[in-house]
C-alpha cells in the first residue's frame, strides 16, 4: 500500500511539473505570435479595404501601424541575437514594400500584394 501511495504522489508531482515547464516553455513565444498576430490583422484590414473599395484613413491607418510594428520582429523573433542573413532580407523586402505611400485602391492592390509576398517567403523559411 505504502509503495502505490508514493508512486501516485510521484506521478502527481510529475504532472504539474510537465505543466509548469510547458507553460514556461509556450510563454517565451507570446510576443512573436502577438506581433503577427497584430501585423495579420492590419493586413487583414487593408485587404478588406481593397475588398470594399475603401481606401481612406482606415487604409492609412493600417499601413502606419505595419510600418510601426515591422521593426520589431527581428527583436521579437531572435529575442536580443542577431538576424540570420536570409531573416534580414526578408525584413527588407517588407520594409520596402510598406514604403510606398499609395494614394487609391489602384495603387494600395501592388502594395498589399508586395506586402504579402514578403510575409509569405518569410513564414515558408522559418515556420
Amino acid at each position: 500500500m505504502r509503495n502505490v501511495v508514493l508512486l501516485l504522489l510521484g506521478l502527481a508531482i510529475g504532472a504539474i511539473a510537465t505543466a509548469n515547464i510547458l507553460t514556461a516553455l509556450r510563454q517565451r513565444d507570446v510576443y512573436p505570435r502577438g506581433l503577427m498576430n497584430v501585423m495579420q490583422h492590419h493586413l487583414a484590414g487593408l485587404r478588406e479595404d481593397l475588398r470594399r473599395n475603401r481606401c481612406g484613413s482606415g487604409t492609412v491607418e493600417h499601413l502606419g501601424l505595419l510600418r510601426a510594428i515591422s521593426p520589431q520582429i527581428g527583436a521579437a523573433v531572435y529575442a536580443g541575437d542577431t538576424p540570420d542573413a536570409p531573416f534580414r532580407e526578408y525584413e527588407k523586402r517588407l520594409q520596402d514594400a510598406l514604403a510606398a505611400t499609395p494614394s487609391s485602391c489602384t495603387e494600395l492592390a501592388p502594395v498589399v500584394e508586395k506586402i504579402s509576398d514578403a510575409c509569405e517567403a518569410c513564414h515558408r523559411q522559418y515556420r
